[in-house]
This record gives C-alpha cells, sequence and structure tokens, in this order.
C-alpha cells in the first residue's frame, strides 16, 4: 500500500503527543480544550488508520506501547519529522504484520457481488489477509461483529438493528419469482396452484420471517434446495419450476411464471459492519459504485 501521509492530520498527530506526554486522556483533554471522548475517539481512529496498538490503557491512564514510543521519539521532535514519524510507524507495523479481514456471505452473494471486487481489494490493501467465513445466522449478525470475529457480513435479510456501531446498507434489492425454462414447460398467460400439481417446485430452505411453510402446503411435489445456484441449475435442465430473483431469471433467458395470487417476494441484499472499520466501508462502497 502507498503511504499517503496526506491520510493523517497534523490533528491527530498533536493530540497523540498530548496524550503521551501527559500519560492521561483526561488530563491531555483538559490540555488540549476538548472532550475526552473526542479524543479517545481520536487516538482509536490514529490506531485504526495505522494499523498498530499505540496505548495500553490501565486504571491509572495509558501507557505507550514499543511502537507508541517509536511515534512518540519521532513525532515529539517538531513539524518537520511528522511525515517521517508517519511513514516510520507505517512500515514497521506493515513489515512485521497482515491484518485479517474476514468476509461472511453465502456463496452466491460472494459470486455476485465479492469476488469481481477483490482484485481491486488486494491492490489497494497489500498489507490484508482477506479470509471468507460460511454465512452467518441473521440472530448471530450483532455478536460476531462487535466481538470482530467477522469484518463484513453480506446477506439477503431485512435485519435492522439501532446499535449506532453497526452499519446497514442495501447493497440491492430483488425481487423474487417462479421461473420455468421454455424448452421443457410451456404455460398460458396466468397458471394455478391446480396447473402445478404434477410438477416439482424447486424452492430455497428457509426459516423463520422467511419460512416457505406455504409452499409445502400448496405444492405436492418439492426439491429443497441450499443456494440459489443448485435452484438455477435445476431449472436450466428442466427438472421443474423454481423460485429465483429477477436478475438470474434476466441473465440465464428464463421465462417467468404467472402464478394467480402470488406476490412476488422481495429479498434484500444488505451489508453490516462496525461503524469504525474503513476496509468493510470501502468495500461495500466499491460494491454498490459498480452495480449502480
Amino acid at each position: 500500500m502507498e503511504l499517503n501521509v496526506s491520510n493523517y492530520s497534523y490533528d491527530a498527530i498533536k493530540y497523540f503527543i498530548s496524550v503521551a506526554s501527559h500519560g492521561s486522556l483526561l488530563r491531555a483533554s483538559y490540555s488540549l480544550g476538548i472532550s475526552q471522548s473526542a479524543l479517545s475517539q481520536s487516538m482509536k481512529n490514529l490506531e485504526q488508520s495505522l494499523n498498530v496498538k499505540l496505548f495500553n490503557r490501565n486504571t491509572r491512564g495509558v501507557i505507550l506501547t514499543n511502537e507508541g514510543k517509536k511515534l512518540y521519539e519521532l513525532a515529539k521532535k517538531g513539524d518537520s519529522y511528522f511525515r517521517e514519524s508517519i511513514i516510520s510507524t507505517l512500515r514497521t507495523n506493515q513489515s512485521i504484520s497482515l491484518k485479517t479481514f474476514k468476509i461472511s456471505a453465502p456463496q452466491s452473494l460472494l459470486n455476485a457481488y465479492v469476488f469481481p471486487m477483490m482484485n481491486n481489494m488486494v491492490t489497494k490493501y497489500n498489507n490484508v489477509n482477506f479470509e471468507f467465513a460460511p454465512s452467518i445466522k441473521e440472530n448471530d449478525i450483532v455478536k460476531n461483529l462487535q466481538s470482530e470475529e467477522i469484518d463484513l457480513i453480506i446477506d439477503k435479510t431485512n435485519a435492522k438493528f439501532v446499535l449506532k456501531e453497526i452499519v446497514v446498507r442495501t447493497i440491492t434489492e430483488n425481487n423474487y419469482y417462479f421461473a420455468y425454462n421454455p424448452d421443457f414447460f410451456h404455460f398460458n398467460d396466468i397458471a394455478t396452484i391446480k396447473d402445478l400439481e404434477k410438477l416439482p417446485m424447486i424452492i430455497k430452505e428457509r426459516t423463520g420471517k422467511n419460512d416457505n411453510s406455504w409452499m409445502r402446503v400448496s405444492f405436492k411435489r418439492l426439491i429443497i434446495c441450499r443456494n440459489d445456484e443448485s435452484i438455477l441449475k435445476l431449472i436450466k435442465k428442466g427438472i421443474g419450476i423454481g423460485l429465483c430473483s429477477n436478475t438470474l431469471i434476466e441473465d440465464e433467458k428464463l421465462k417467468i411464471l404467472n402464478l394467480k395470487d402470488y406476490k412476488p417476494t422481495k429479498r434484500t441484499v444488505e451489508a453490516f459492519y462496525l461503524d469504525s472499520n474503513h476496509i468493510a466501508k470501502e468495500f461495500v462502497d466499491e460494491i454498490i459504485k459498480s452495480i449502480s
């Protein structure tokens, strides 16, 4: 990664010097004339930007780490050493440690939204190891983000949180229709459930608020899949009628089955990450930009 000193403000290094000199966030905040919370956030942002821990905090105040001491010795000499201090800390840290950035998403969403962005992100963050994790249950999203077990979660859900530290961003919204391959099936303008009694219906296993129990009751023959790719493959092979998104139907030149009294299901692809995670924010920015 190119060492861009413009990313680090003079105020941040000035605040760092004051905290290091006073050995206390409280005393430094009084000296600088800013709130302790603002100063604490500034130090967290500086540590995150440098990808290095500068302080160890205890009941008496703060103690500089070895990396913090190196930065302090250079930075306190004056403005002319600002650039040198930043570059030195970045280079030292990058040479000894690589950050791991974990992404959780179903395979279909990795293929559609994450993998196309990987070349840009790997090039930009050459000090980061990217790791992919299995998709996470909706109830576990907050826990995994707060514990920093996962950095970025992308999934089809409408989960909403009132936690300020967790950002929820909509990547796209898809309508789900029953689709079929016209090479194998032919239907009138509007079909009824009775018309489909003898045909296998291909759906994705769902629980909770996206439960598909009504389909289990309505259709006599079901093929239940774990992911959208399996549903799509079975539809294309003429195995049956399947429920899939409008984007997949268009891409594969399938036809929509107009089912009487059926209202298309809408599912939202959303991204979840901590507000403090700048890599996650930039990753999602890139995804949204690519599909807009």
